[in-house]
């Protein structure tokens, strides 16, 4: 989940670089003699484009935030990301051909112009990255009973009384609960190896593990046990 969350921060950070690249010059008019500089502004589609393709990423962040299901959270970020980072390639690509080329615009490009289309590859990539990135879950596999126990063969002895079976050596069955652990200062994550903040600490009464508490909660919706001990966990 950690994982996820910095993705979607750096997508949302891209995507704010690439609005203020709509204060840069995007084309410089030469016209008539004199130079003119065009800002990505000046242009009404682009602009649209470019204001909602930068925030999609920081959308998506929000949304993943509230859903708080690491698949939810995954496909959230990832496919709005995608679709912000297209949106934000086309805005100077649109400036440049229905405004520029049509309008008979004589001049060239500047690094606003450029800096736009790579702030929005960057966020398509990041975004791209989010998608591929694979979710780990864990099948915890069912209890199976023990064979059971041929009866013995009838002799003509007197009959014995029965003997007990030798105990299996690990239970099966095991419980445990995962509490917080305020009193727990400083720790590390057990599942991303993050470092805990004071507060958000849990810890599993059967082996001490500590985590996040949106780690293991993002780990129990989909397995229901515990990531180290693999006890079950109840309520």
């Amino acid at each position: 989940m950690a994982r996820f969350y910095k993705v979607g921060s750096t997508a949302a950070a891209i995507g704010a670089i690439h609005i203020l690249t709509l204060l840069l010059g995007w084309y410089v008019q030469t016209d008539a003699g004199s130079i003119t500089e065009l800002a990505g502004y000046v242009f009404p589609e682009s602009l649209m484009l470019s204001l909602i393709g930068g925030l999609m990423a920081g959308i998506g962040l929000l949304l993943g935030h509230v859903l708080k299901r690491l698949k939810s959270i995954k496909y959230s970020i990832g496919a709005l990301t995608v679709i912000g980072g297209l949106m934000a390639i086309s805005s100077p690509i649109y400036a440049y051909l229905q405004r520029i080329l049509a309008l008979g615009i004589k001049g060239y490009p500047t690094i606003g112009f450029f800096a736009a289309i790579l702030t929005g590859v960057i966020q398509l990539g990041v975004g791209s990255l989010a998608l591929l990135t694979p979710i780990k879950e864990e099948v915890v596999p069912a209890t199976q009973a023990p064979a059971p126990t041929p009866p013995p063969a009838v002799t003509p002895a007197p009959a014995q009384p029965p003997i007990p079976r030798a105990p299996s050596g690990r239970a099966r069955g095991a419980t445990t609960r995962i509490l917080p652990a305020p009193d727990l200062e400083e720790a590390v994550c057990s599942i991303c190896y993050e470092p805990i903040p004071a507060g958000e600490a849990m810890r599993c009464m059967n082996c001490d593990a500590v985590f996040h508490r949106g780690c293991i909660e993002a780990w129990l919706s989909l397995n229901g046990t515990c990531p180290i001990c693999k006890a079950v966990v109840v309520s």
